[in-house]
């Protein structure tokens, strides 16, 4: 009877249906299935809490099929509701009519389909909206059966919150939570009150993550998050926000694999203390979906140490940033190289030449770098060079032709090695600083 479409309003009715029967595709659902998922939201929308304030003021203004019309309060039952969603289901298909634009397996209703009845679709007023000028969407019966249940597993955020994904399967699981919800204490869900939907989502991410076994289900993942209202009175709102494919890999797989750094990694993003994660941005959520690097965010140079495995950070420079394994390799063989160098020097020396490179801030001293270790080396006595003058153009060049974020990106990466492998010296130097400078002047007590 049902199928998934690739529609997030209708998939999402259909992922209620799902949850609530306990079932995970669309082809296990029985009748038996779908008439306690009736009874059920009947039951619900014929609250007051439910039809005033959700499904009038934000999601189907206004609905006859949900009664949620302010002058249908006296007719509005649990039986009338039922009737509606019933009629719906045996209602004839007609021939004469267009296949329906959603699901195209249906012929869509006669009868005029508008914003009351479907979201964000324009109503009978603004006929332009639809395709040819027609009177209403082509929808069939079907698709706007799957919609009336849509609000079961919204997130009730400022707005709404519906998280669409490829597979649907993890779909599934994203909104499990919100039915269980509803089904705890009979209200929408208030995704844990959080104000912004990517910080809700990431946090689910992580958690989906360590639950689910199968990795499969995060290989081609698709996710996209539809915030938005269909309020009675005011505009209707909408952002849709795409979390890359490439993003999700990254955060199952460390949430799976490097739990702990990843959460480190989260935690250079808050600017105002992790205690306004709900409501205030996250720069490293904020970069993932934009696009940007969030390679500076594995390293933290107040502490001299890397927040991640290396593990974790080959797959993101790999899988995220599309960075070449051999060049990674190639980086981290000259980090060695690097090490090599400094671990011969005495501990004051070491953190005076890995603060050049962490002060590197122009393409000249980054290079400056290089050079001044190149006569260490020879001073040291140590066998070959660092590197050669191919080896060097290399390494600046090894992330794109721009050199500004090439060179930028090795030098985090090389830090990363470089704290890996000689933090605990470079602490040690760290505290023995520290110590002198607040116990400089200090009187001594006989």
């Amino acid at each position: 009877m049902f199928s998934w479409t690739g529609h997030p309003f209708v998939d999402g009715g259909l992922v209620a249906l799902l949850l609530y029967s306990g079932k995970t595709r669309p082809e296990e659902l029985t009748q038996e299935d779908i008439e306690k998922a009736i009874k059920f939201a009947s039951e619900l929308y014929s609250r007051k809490e439910w039809s005033s304030s959700y499904l009038h003021a934000l999601l189907f203004p206004n609905s006859g099929l949900l009664m949620a019309n302010p002058s249908m309060t006296k007719k509005r039952t649990p039986e009338n509701i039922a009737k509606n969603l019933e009629s719906l289901l045996q209602e004839k298909e007609d021939p004469s009519t267009p296949l329906c634009e959603i699901c195209g397996r249906r012929h869509s209703r006669s009868k005029p389909v508008y914003r009351s009845e479907f979201p964000l679709i324009g109503s009978g007023g603004v006929p332009n909206y639809f395709p040819s000028g027609k009177d209403g969407a082509n929808i069939c019966s079907h698709c706007l059966f799957l919609v009336q249940f849509m609000p079961l597993i919204l997130y009730r955020l400022p707005r709404l919150l519906l998280i669409h994904t490829y597979p649907p399967e993890l779909m599934l699981e994203l909104h499990r939570e919100a039915l269980n919800d509803v089904l705890l204490t009979r209200l929408v869900s208030s995704g844990r009150g959080y104000k912004r939907p990517e910080n809700f989502l990431f946090t689910l991410l992580t958690e989906v993550s360590l639950k689910t076994e199968d990795e499969k289900l995060w290989e081609n993942a698709s996710i996209t998050l539809y915030y938005f209202t269909n309020p009675n009175r005011g505009r209707p709102e909408m952002t849709i926000i795409h979390v890359p494919s490439t993003v999700t890999r990254f955060v199952a797989h460390a949430a799976r694999h490097d739990r702990a750094g990843w959460e480190r990694i989260v935690a250079m993003g808050w600017r105002k203390g992790r205690e306004n994660e709900k409501v205030h941005s996250n720069e490293v959520y904020q970069k993932l979906l934009s696009g940007e690097s969030i390679l500076p965010y594995f390293i933290n140079m107040t502490e001299r140490k890397p927040n991640a495995s290396w593990n974790l950070l080959f797959f993101y420079c790999t899988e995220v940033l599309g960075l070449n394994k051999e060049a990674l390799e190639f980086i981290k063989e000259v980090g060695d190289r690097i090490v090599e160098t400094l671990k011969e020097l005495p501990d004051n020396k070491l953190s005076a030449r890995v603060r050049e490179l962490e002060r590197s801030e122009k393409l000249y001293q980054f290079e400056a770098f290089f050079v001044n270790l190149e006569k260490l080396r020879q001073r040291l006595g140590l066998k070959g060079s660092l590197m050669t003058f191919d080896e060097f153009a290399r390494l600046l060049t090894t992330y794109g032709e721009d050199l500004e974020i090439s060179w930028r990106t090795v030098r985090n990466l090389l830090l990363f090695r470089i704290y890996e492998k000689l933090h605990d010296r470079l602490a040690k130097v760290e505290a023995s600083e520290e110590t002198e400078f607040y116990g400089a002047g200090e009187e001594v007590e006989e």
